[in-house]
């Protein structure tokens, strides 16, 4: 068996095939074992375009990212919360979860509660989510029969909602796994099968 190594514009290969310049390829390429990159900034991308060409990612140039941040503010919303507010984002091209959230009332005061409705013995929770409707993400954040109150003393006030969004770019980075249903059988506690393909 012979070996050496083969260096193209280098006259010292620092591997069995050391290239410095382009490389282009007509026809398929196979990487039977890319090991491990220990380099962290200055790391390529690469992706496969529309046109079945291999380019270089550019988050910057990108419409896009794989993974996608946005805060969306609510300012001055009813006193019953965000109860309906479309995106516009494709449910088709996209997944939206959402992060974090917090309330504040008039001057940027955290000091928020909800009052129930329903009964003054009553503690009501709140839900925040973003769900699926006629093709695009909305996002929701509202109290259970209640208000949001805020002041000294306390009263229904209207209120701001940031709302912080992590999205995912579909068949891109993130793989989408059909519902998982528990039957819980009235317990608090379960153990499940693991999902498949985990």
């Amino acid at each position: 068996m012979v070996s050496a190594q083969v260096g193209i514009n280098t006259d010292f290969p620092s591997a069995d095939l050391d290239v410095r310049g382009d490389v282009k390829i007509d026809k398929e390429l196979y990487i039977e074992n890319p090991g491990n990159s220990f380099q962290i900034r200055g790391s390529k991308f690469l992706i496969l375009s529309t046109e079945n060409e291999i380019l270089e990612y550019d988050i910057v140039a990108s419409k896009y990212g794989p993974i996608n941040y946005a805060r969306f503010a609510f300012m001055n919303t009813s006193t019953h919360g965000l109860r309906d507010y479309d995106t516009k984002i494709s449910a088709t091209d996209y997944i939206v979860t959402v992060q974090g959230y917090y309330f504040t009332a008039a001057g940027n005061n955290t000091d928020v509660l909800l009052h129930s409705s329903a009964s003054n013995s009553n503690i009501e929770g709140y839900q925040i989510y973003a769900y699926v409707k006629g093709g695009t993400w909305w996002l929701k954040a509202f109290g259970n029969n209640s208000t949001f109150r805020s002041g000294n003393p306390f009263t229904d006030k209207p209120i701001d909602i940031f709302m912080n969004l992590i999205i995912y770019r579909r068949g891109f980075i993130a793989k989408s796994l059909p519902d998982i249903n528990v039957d819980m059988n009235l317990n608090g506690t379960s153990t499940a099968p693991l999902p498949a393909g985990f």
